[in-house]
């Protein structure tokens, strides 16, 4: 059996009368990855918010490589090694690439001396995992590919082990999203684990091992994709 690098146990979340979560339990093993299915409104981007600790559970708990994260602490996730790629990106369009994603990950007196070594990283990561990007091009003069593999490498660059996609193909031409689901394979032979939310189910059915469905902000179905269909 292979070791679960996340257990979801028991969240629950309401905001005011709305349920959104209700007591939910998801496991994410280590290489291993997961669909997170469901209409709009099904819970889906919520129970992810949690367990970056933007929103704080009414119940439950989030615990990564076995240990408890401590509740509605982004910065904390991410030491944990959780990472997570919005559909809407969160970058800087005037900035370089490296600049990107050395943004809030240094002490701002640090920078200049640590450049170096950064890029060094960057180029370390981007080529182990096939996200080939210049560190020096002005995010603003990039596809939107290409900036979605900025976000991606910037949650590696903070050591993410868990990886969770918000609707990762959305904003990608075919020929990119097939690029990028055979970038996700490779990152879980390589270990990490992944969780993306899609309403595709041809790349749901060719991508992951598991999915998960929610509806109305309960767990309805989990299934190996091997046992089952579109």
């Amino acid at each position: 059996m292979m070791e679960n690098a996340l257990e979801i146990s028991g969240v629950s979340k309401s905001f005011g009368d709305n349920l959104a979560n209700d007591n939910i339990s998801l496991s994410l093993a280590k290489g291993e990855i997961v669909a997170l299915l469901g209409e709009n409104g099904a819970g889906k981007t919520t129970l992810m918010n949690i367990l970056f600790g933007h929103y704080v559970p009414d119940q439950g708990k989030v615990s990564v490589m076995g240990k408890e994260l401590p509740q509605g602490k982004p910065r904390e996730a991410i030491r944990a090694g959780v990472g997570m790629v919005h559909q809407h990106f969160s970058l800087a369009a005037n900035l370089t690439v490296l600049e990107n994603v050395i943004t809030g990950t240094q002490d701002i007196w640090s920078v200049a001396t640590d450049t170096k070594n950064a890029r060094q990283k960057l180029l370390e990561i981007s080529k182990r995992f096939g996200l080939i990007v210049d560190p020096d091009a002005r995010l603003g003069d990039l596809s939107v590919g290409e900036q979605q593999r900025v976000e991606i490498l910037k949650a590696l660059y903070n050591d993410a082990q868990i990886l969770v996609l918000d609707e990762p193909t959305a904003v990608l031409t075919n020929i990119e999203a097939e690029q990028m689901f055979s970038t996700l394979k490779d990152m879980a032979k390589q270990g990490l684990s992944l969780i993306f939310i899609s309403h595709k189910l041809d790349e749901v059915m060719a991508t992951a091992d598991r999915i998960f469905v929610l509806r109305g902000g309960k767990s309805v179905a989990e299934r190996l994709v091997g046992d089952t269909n579109k």
